[in-house]
């Protein structure tokens, strides 16, 4: 089991992910290339820090 637990520690980067041979099939299933995907998922990412900096200020 600490081998299993061991493996989970690491989390790979959305470049890392989107590099994957297991995502191109899935992004292409769900009307995205891997740019598309990478910008959304930065404009995502950026839309929630903002919104929880402002959330703080209130």
């Amino acid at each position: 089991m600490a081998g299993r637990t061991e493996c989970c520690r690491y989390e790979p980067s959305l470049d890392e992910l989107l590099d994957d041979d297991m995502m191109r099939p899935v992004l292409e299933s769900a009307g995205y290339d891997r740019e598309r995907f990478h910008d959304l998922m930065v404009e995502t990412g950026e839309r929630i820090r903002l919104s929880r900096e402002s959330d703080e200020r209130d």
